[in-house]
């Protein structure tokens, strides 16, 4: 449980970081022209509830898997230099539950999250040109700790250069920090202009699978001597709306599914022979904050 506990919040949070670079929208009169605008000291605030539900089977034995992940976090325009912005995301709290009931997972005292500070380096196209302090997310999880997550990190989306209208489609070649030269691809969709909460918003829909098998053969060299054989897939598929006239992010939905199967292996530390089937909804919203 500790293990998948830390694996499952690495996995939130590498899920709002996708979320928390995202573009400005101008409208000129032939489309749309995705772009960023940043201003320094801008400040907003989120919520991100992901809520997981699934099986683990270890031999005769099944678990069931009933999460559900509260968390708030500030992003910040630190500072802008050369076109790019620096943004600093730090985390207000976090909850979880099991089963209905809160719980308090055991975390190392330097995985504290209100103490990490993701920096990220960004300019128009959305285009992430250094990342720093994902490498606290590893949380402590065998095979991770070593693992210089913050390399070669981008986000979900680089923006095309030409305008973009309704119905359009483009791809993201995005590199996997540490697994040489292994790149997964996602495609996004311009699906609408819709009314959130009163405001003009754009909906893009994003989409992209992680093989494990390749994952875990591009990272060979990182992972600690008898980790298991692992294979399986994560399929996501998010909706994210923001304002048309700021930028501002004003909500995301978001589904998951994951199957996975380790094999093998002489680390005891991690598992040797198990299953995992999952499914996860994540939603993140743009909220005020309260005195």
């Amino acid at each position: 449980m500790r293990l998948m506990t830390r694996v499952l919040t690495a996995l939130a949070l590498l899920a709002f970081v996708g979320a928390a670079v995202l573009p400005v929208v101008a409208q000129p009169a032939t489309g749309y022209k995705l772009r960023r605008a940043f201003k320094v000291n801008d400040i907003r605030y989120y919520k991100l509830v992901m809520d997981m539900n699934g099986e683990m089977q270890m031999g005769e034995n099944s678990m069931p898997l009933n999460m559900q992940m509260v968390m708030e976090f500030r992003e910040k325009v630190a500072g802008i230099k050369d076109g790019k912005a620096t943004i600093h995301t730090s985390f207000e709290g976090m909850k979880m539950y099991m089963n209905g009931q809160e719980f308090v997972p055991p975390m190392p005292p330097d995985t504290d999250l209100s103490k990490i500070i993701i920096t990220t380096v960004v300019d128009e196209r959305n285009k992430v040109h250094e990342i720093r302090g994902l490498e606290r997310m590893a949380m402590g999880t065998p095979g991770m700790s070593n693992m210089n997550l913050g390399t070669g990190f981008g986000s979900p989306a680089a923006f095309p250069e030409e305008e973009v209208k309704v119905g359009d489609t483009w791809e993201t070649e995005i590199p996997i920090p540490g697994a040489q030269d292994m790149k997964i691809t996602t495609k996004q969709t311009f699906v609408s202009v819709e009314k959130v909460g009163g405001v003009d918003a754009a909906r893009i829909k994003t989409e992209f699978e992680v093989p494990f098998e390749k994952l875990m053969s591009a990272m060979a060299g990182q992972m600690p001597a008898g980790t298991p054989a692992m294979t399986g897939t994560m399929k996501m598929v998010a909706y994210t709306y923001f304002d048309l006239a700021t930028g501002n992010v004003l909500k995301m939905d978001g589904d998951m599914v994951m199957s996975v199967q380790m094999s093998g292996g002489q680390n005891p530390q991690m598992p040797q022979n198990m299953q995992m089937n999952m499914t996860a909804k994540m939603a993140l919203t743009q909220v005020k904050k309260t005195k």
